[in-house]
């Protein structure tokens, strides 16, 4: 058991909790996407640290928060002139960057063992000038119990890692809602790992770059890919298709639930909450409007772990029919929150 120490987002606590990372303990702190779980990422035992109180597998690669540009040449080799296009265009903020790793630089427990290394500038204001003050490369995962949806304000930190980290940032809601675009450039031509906030469309603007796809071939080198992440305790399933025929497909089948499980919910938008038929133990939570999916990444998480405290046994949800621009990573999360349990109809 961790004796965790919980903090303020005033100067004095950023001090305290660089000084922390400095020596090696870890420091859990908000970004602009999700909260992240920090320590220092070229010391082997800090590392070790945040798999341990996370519950992570050792071979799902760590993510590095830079707070300047001087540290990319001292921790990636053969960086090609697209990163810098890059960076001008979108650091900080929610672009990871996957570099060639520089050789006996990083510890292989923070790179997964891979030969590669991702890189991140965060646009969070605290997160920035906690990781510069740190003066150091911070790693830094999602700062929840592996597999569960990822934490959007503190009090989703406090429940799932309190006793098992140093320090937690009460810093309140994040404003994106889902982790960073992955893009790889180790590989020459650039590819999105995992779809987020800064879409196809706009990186296409700046650099040649290949679609999302959902299957990938070889070593996986991004996080948030290999293994289940962000599900909800109880089963979920998706329903797929025109709007008209996707609500009256769930308001066909939850009788049937309701007889079946104790607690069942509906994630819908905001436009379908007065079309889905009301009923005891059903419990009903929109994500945002269909109109605006930003605000539907924002509560997305916030809405599963929602599910979680009012002890649902089973989730149906919308899905988004046909996806672009933010939609591709929203739906990339619920897939993954379902575990792929998708109808189509």
């Amino acid at each position: 058991m961790v004796k965790t120490q919980l903090l303020n987002t005033n100067k004095q606590d950023i001090k305290i909790a660089a000084e922390a990372i400095k020596q090696g303990k870890t420091v859990v702190f908000p970004t602009e996407t999700v909260y992240g779980l920090g320590a220092n990422g070229l010391d082997k035992e800090a590392v070790q640290k945040i798999y341990l109180a996370k519950g992570r597998p050792a071979d799902n690669p760590l993510i590095l928060h830079l707070g300047n540009l001087s540290w990319v040449e001292r921790l990636a080799v053969n960086i090609p002139k697209e990163f810098y296009l890059l960076v001008e265009n979108f650091w900080p903020g929610p672009l990871t960057v996957i570099l060639q790793a520089k050789k006996n630089v990083i510890p292989e427990v923070t790179l997964g063992g891979l030969d590669t290394v991702a890189l991140r500038m965060p646009g969070h204001p605290l997160a920035l000038e906690l990781i510069k003050e740190a003066d150091l490369p911070v790693a830094a995962p999602s700062a929840n119990t592996s597999g569960r949806p990822s934490p959007t304000n503190h009090e989703h930190v406090i429940e799932d890692l309190y006793g098992k980290v140093d320090y937690i940032f009460q810093g309140g809601n994040t404003t994106i809602g889902i982790e960073s675009t992955v893009l790889d450039l180790s590989k020459g031509k650039a590819k999105i790992l995992r779809p987020g906030s800064i879409t196809y469309e706009e990186l296409r603007e700046v650099v040649e770059v290949e679609e999302y796809t959902d299957i990938q071939k070889g070593r996986i080198l991004s996080p948030g890919v290999k293994y289940r992440h962000y599900q909800p305790q109880a089963p979920m399933k998706i329903i797929l298709g025109e709007d008209n025929n996707v609500i009256e497909e769930i308001n066909k089948r939850i009788p049937q639930l309701l007889k079946n499980y104790e607690n069942v919910g509906v994630l819908c938008f905001d436009e379908d909450i007065d079309k889905i038929i009301k009923a005891d133990r059903l419990h009903i939570i929109p994500v945002g409007s269909k109109n605006n999916l930003l605000s539907v990444a924002n509560n997305l998480y916030k809405s599963l772990r929602d599910f979680d405290t009012l002890r649902v046994n089973y989730i149906l949800s919308r899905g988004i029919n046909h996806p672009q621009g933010l939609g591709i990573a929203i739906s990339n999360r619920l897939n993954k929150a379902c575990g792929n349990n998708i109808d189509i109809i």
